[in-house]
């Protein structure tokens, strides 16, 4: 099985969706509109925690703090939906021009058709893109000494599921880290 099997897999099913079934779709653009309040479903969802484990290590860092602070991060960036229920959400607000998302309260902001900067976790620069494949999202981080966050946005019949997969790419990783995670629309929040 491939490497990006998982990924591919999502990206194939959106596809083959897009054409048989019609997205939530915006007034604005004629685009996808991911837009809400999405709660983590951890029974629909790949199995994080032992995902993380596979690809990332142990939780304990192993001598060379700069090259496990990735590791620890992925950690804590992934692991924090199962350890604290109280933050199991994805934000997502988006209009033609701007796409806001994240977990709990880290929301960030891409635009559209403009390739941004940030800060890795190692304090590199990370250029990021996000840009439409077909119905579904693409959001990509790549840093400059190698190493790609992906996560492709991709919303299920009927508006009320959002699968974000994700892939993690690095040289600290013992294998790229594949993750499905699967979201239901928070009702109380429309």
């Amino acid at each position: 099985m491939s490497v990006l099997s998982s990924f591919s897999r999502v990206l194939a099913l959106g596809v083959v969706l897009g054409l048989f079934i019609p997205g939530v779709v915006s007034a604005a653009d004629g685009q996808t509109d991911f837009s809400g309040v999405w709660l983590f479903n951890p029974e629909r969802s790949d199995d994080l925690r032992a995902l993380v484990d596979e690809a990332v290590g142990s939780a304990a860092t192993q001598g060379d703090i700069k090259k496990d602070i990735v590791r620890v991060w992925i950690r804590q960036w992934l692991l924090s939906v199962l350890e604290d229920p109280e933050s199991a959400y994805l934000t997502v607000e988006q209009t033609e021009r701007d796409f806001k998302t994240g977990l709990a309260d880290e929301v960030a902001i891409y635009y559209f058709g403009r390739e941004a900067a940030s800060r890795g976790p190692l304090g590199g620069t990370l250029k990021t893109t996000i840009k439409w494949q077909g119905e579904q999202l693409l959001l990509e981080k790549k840093a400059e000494k190698g190493g790609r966050i992906a996560a492709l946005y991709t919303l299920m019949p009927g508006g009320q599921n959002l699968i974000v997969a994700y892939l993690l790419e690095h040289k600290t990783l013992k294998k790229p880290l594949e993750a499905r995670m699967i979201f239901d629309r928070d009702e109380d929040t429309e």
